[in-house]
């Protein structure tokens, strides 16, 4: 019994001669046939012979699902259809003369899973779990843990609740059917009444990333959007440990100016028994403009799969010719500071990056402090730190001459932190032992 085009194509794409051997269809009535299911069925690029495939709807849509990016401006522009393929895998029509990355690694489009960019929008982290948690009250097909999604709970969260993902994307049609909103003003006195709705469970705006408790808001003090992490109530150990934290961070930041390299606007604030550190999110202008971000994680995951050290996804994605030599660098000096300031936590999700035309530029960092300190189960461990050696520092070889100024920011950094009066005891009495750059080998 013969088989139709259209069964035979959701098993995988094929060419023109495929598709006739397994249909006995001649040529010509292949032709025709395909161009009745234009609708349906897409053309591949790359090979000899052109390849088609069949398309099917999708997250709860249709098998058009377009993909729109927010200016400066807040204005939204529909920069290609996604289109789930029926034999798995998605294929990006570009609308415009839309940046090139998007089209993945061979600049065809054709994404074996859901493109990256995508994938970078899923809940995680602190806040991501309390999105996963309300979702999962709302349908008991979606798990309360965002780390076991599957591709259709994602694709099916994007397109119901796009309106407020980090970076500049939206996705599906209602982001474009959605009414555009003044955001709502809090001030600095109003943190610690947020982060009492953010431990009862209230999701507190857009899915920013990482484990630490926080919120995300706009700033009526600064007329921009923030993140805020804080610190837990009262002043039992944990609470004076992840302070100290906080505190690292906010001087991270600062010695990271003082170098010239990126890094993102913080403050601290005290309030309600805790300390909130504000950042200035880099991925919102005013009060609706955006500008793109894109995780080091998921750009190293569909151009090079290094996985590991941002100084090594950086070195491959420069050998792609994805980011510039300027950028590379800067991300093993990076890389090197927080080595010597205990920063523990220098995953590739850590370090975001932005569109640049058909490259990556490296956008300021964030999340830059002492996670090597940071309670253990509960448990607050002695403070103690000894920094690396220079060849662990550079073992790429990439910051032989740069190092003595690398080092001179990290310890600028361990001396603007002894100096602040706000530290717990035990860290006044670890950093009364020295600096610990100077105690370096």
């Amino acid at each position: 019994m013969a088989i139709s085009i259209g069964d035979y194509l959701k098993r995988g794409p094929a060419t023109s001669r495929e598709i006739q051997a397994a249909t006995g269809l001649s040529q010509t009535a292949v032709s025709r046939q395909l161009r009745q299911m234009a609708a349906s069925v897409i053309r591949l690029k790359g090979g000899r012979s052109p390849r088609y495939a069949m398309t099917k709807n999708a997250f709860g849509g249709n098998d058009k699902l377009p993909l729109y990016m927010v200016d400066a401006h807040g204005n939204n522009t529909a920069v290609a259809d996604v289109r789930p393929l029926a034999h798995g895998g998605f294929l990006v029509e570009p609308l415009t003369d839309m940046p090139t990355v998007l089209l993945g690694p061979n600049r065809d489009g054709h994404y074996p899973d859901l493109p990256y960019f995508l994938y970078d929008l899923a809940p995680q982290g602190f806040i991501g779990r309390q999105i996963a948690e309300e979702m999962a009250s709302q349908s008991d097909d979606f798990p309360p843990d965002p780390r076991l999604w599957s591709v259709d709970h994602i694709g099916r969260y994007l397109v119901s609740n796009g309106d407020d993902f980090p970076g500049n994307f939206k996705f599906g049609e209602q982001a474009h059917l959605r009414v555009r909103r003044k955001p709502v003003s809090y001030t600095s006195d109003d943190y610690p009444e947020l982060a009492e709705n953010v431990m009862n469970g209230i999701i507190p705006g857009s899915s920013a990333g990482g484990e630490q408790p926080k919120f995300t808001a706009f700033c009526g003090e600064r007329l921009a959007h923030v993140i805020v992490k804080f610190s837990p109530k009262g002043d039992e150990p944990t609470a004076r440990r992840w302070r100290d934290i906080l505190i690292t961070e906010f001087h991270a930041t600062e010695a990271i100016h003082a170098g010239s390299f990126p890094a993102a606007e913080t403050r601290l604030i005290e309030g309600g028994g805790r300390l909130f550190l504000e950042s200035q999110r880099f991925d919102r202008v005013g009060e609706h403009g955006r500008m793109s971000m894109i995780s080091l994680q998921f750009v190293d995951a569909a151009f090079t799969g290094e996985g590991r050290g941002w100084h090594r996804a950086m070195r491959e994605l420069y050998q792609e010719d994805l980011v510039s030599s300027q950028h590379c660098f800067d991300a093993a000096c990076l890389w090197a500071f927080g080595l010597l300031i205990n920063n523990t936590d220098m995953h590739l999700g850590n370090l975001s990056l932005s569109i640049e035309g058909g490259a990556f530029r490296i956008l300021p960092v964030y999340d830059m402090c002492s996670m090597g300190f940071a309670p253990k189960s509960g448990d607050v461990r002695p403070y103690s730190f000894t920094p690396p050696a220079d060849n662990a520092l550079d073992e790429l070889g990439m910051l032989t001459e740069a190092l003595p100024a690398v080092k001179h920011m990290a310890h600028t950094f361990w001396e603007r932190v002894a100096d602040d009066e706000r530290i717990s005891d035990d860290f006044k009495s670890f950093l009364a032992q020295g600096n610990p750059i100077d105690r370096m080998v």
